[in-house]
């Protein structure tokens, strides 16, 4: 109890010493006690205008190898006790001796709510299960080491990770001449409070699209699973719009996506957004 009020009181000095132009900076250097920052980047080509939206990801180019995903347009959740999971990629290339990638590290919540990393060495086309089998969700992946011959810094084909007993539930990708993941879905793990601060999205096709970024907990702070409310919403046509501020509080367990709904077809965009994660 003594050591929590200590920490607490440490962190109330800092953040009323702290100029609030630096503030960002020191919590990115670590000198903010239980505060990060929580980032997420996603991008999408081709979307249609189907009435739910399309999450920013590049799901829709996975191939039917292992098996088409169940769902492309909205990222499948995993079940709340946590899954078995594999990976696989659609290269050969993609493995110790190969033009791409040779492993890849993947960061998750288990099925306590901890935020925690795994390491996977790739073996291409052959599917890779992961040690970890509780995984609740997939927050991110990116390349760790590249195939002996690698010379792009890349990897070769689209690498996706899904459910062991289900391979159409797919929840997270690296896509082909990438080196980590483009899917701006997170969950604020378990004894953590995540403040959004600010998010942004483009759209490169000369298409007119609604993007939005949502969350599933109430505006009383209360988890929904499953009913992501809308939190910002942009309209964005060959154009970006900038940085908008952002203020939000969610609780551990929130589930933050982007979508983007489009008026015709085809349209392409991209998004970015970031908050402090701080502890309870």
């Amino acid at each position: 109890m003594q050591e929590d009020i200590r920490r607490e009181l440490e962190r109330i000095s800092i953040l009323l010493t702290t100029p609030p132009s630096d503030f960002k900076t020191e919590v990115l250097r670590g000198n903010i006690p239980g505060a990060t920052v929580m980032f997420g980047m996603g991008e999408r080509e081709s979307i249609s205008t189907g009435t739910a939206g399309e999450d920013l990801w590049r799901g829709n180019e996975l191939s039917a190898t292992p098996s088409a995903p169940t769902s492309h347009v909205l990222i499948p959740t995993p079940a709340a006790g946590g899954e078995q999971m594999t990976v696989i990629s659609e290269s050969a290339q993609d493995a110790s001796g190969g033009t791409g990638a040779a492993s890849i590290l993947i960061t998750y919540i288990d099925s306590a709510g901890a935020e925690r990393t795994t390491p996977l060495i790739l073996n291409g086309q052959t599917a890779v299960d992961l040690t970890p089998a509780d995984v609740k969700f997939v927050q991110s992946m990116n390349v760790t080491t590249l195939g002996s011959t690698n010379t792009s810094g890349v990897g070769a084909g689209h690498i996706r990770i899904y459910q062991k007993a289900d391979a159409g539930l797919v929840y997270n990708m690296i896509a082909a001449g990438g080196n980590m993941s483009l899917v701006p879905h997170r969950m604020v793990p378990a004894g953590k409070t995540l403040y959004l601060q600010s998010w942004n999205a483009s759209e490169g096709n000369n298409k007119r699209l609604r993007i939005r970024i949502r969350a599933d907990a109430t505006l009383a702070g209360v988890v929904q699973p499953g009913v992501p409310l809308f939190r910002g919403s942009v309209y964005v046509n060959q154009s970006t719009s900038g940085d908008m501020p952002l203020g939000v509080c969610l609780p551990a367990g929130t589930v933050v996506k982007v979508s983007g709904w489009a008026t015709v077809g085809n349209g392409e965009a991209a998004t970015y957004w970031w908050g402090y994660l701080v502890d309870d």
